[in-house]
């Protein structure tokens, strides 16, 4: 072979890598302003759960946070619940609209009352209560809003299944066991799909 040869190789095996090397970091870039654009949205979760029981009413306080890296907005929480008296079970929905923005780092405090002279019924010395706390919101950011949620079909919601002892009259939601979510579960499988 001829040194010409070897050198018209070489140059077209050094314009090839280059080539790779250099739209390889162009797309790598693009790739990655992309992904971090539809990731850089706000994420809500659930910091704090407190109980009061007094008299004939139970209050819960709900404390939220915005983790994320952007300003969520259109906030709904959602409260369902079922008391649990001798077998008997009726569900409840508490539906709470806000419009305002919540900022990164913005904490919000949610307050639900649940009487139990609305329900009719003296149990409060006897019941358990099964709670859902679910919050459902949108990105501030209506590109990123739209191709999250319309186009890869991204739920922008969070929720919390809890138990609550009356008679115990404790200060916070206890998780939710195994066997109260297989006694419970049509409720809960509707509840969580809404």
């Amino acid at each position: 072979m001829k040194k010409y040869d070897i050198n018209k190789i070489w140059k077209a095996i050094k314009y090839i890598f280059i080539n790779l090397i250099v739209y390889g970091i162009i797309i790598g870039v693009i790739c990655g302003l992309i992904v971090t654009f539809l990731f850089n949205a706000p994420i809500i979760s659930l910091i704090s759960v407190n109980v009061i029981a007094n008299d004939n009413k139970v209050n819960i306080e709900c404390n939220y946070e915005n983790k994320g890296s952007s300003p969520a907005h259109n906030l709904t929480h959602i409260v369902k619940y079922v008391i649990s008296y001798k077998d008997v079970v009726k569900p409840y929905s508490i539906l709470d609209q806000r419009g305002e923005k919540f900022e990164v780092g913005d904490i919000i405090q949610k307050r639900i009352t649940i009487d139990y002279l609305e329900t009719e019924k003296d149990i409060f010395e006897n019941s358990q209560i099964i709670i859902m706390l679910k919050v459902k919101y949108e990105d501030s950011c209506k590109l990123r809003n739209f191709i999250n949620k319309i186009l890869l079909n991204y739920q922008y919601s969070i929720y919390r299944l809890g138990f609550y002892d009356v008679s115990k009259k404790g200060k916070g939601l206890s998780l939710l066991s195994i066997e109260k979510r297989e006694k419970y579960k049509e409720i809960i499988d509707e509840w969580t799909n809404e």
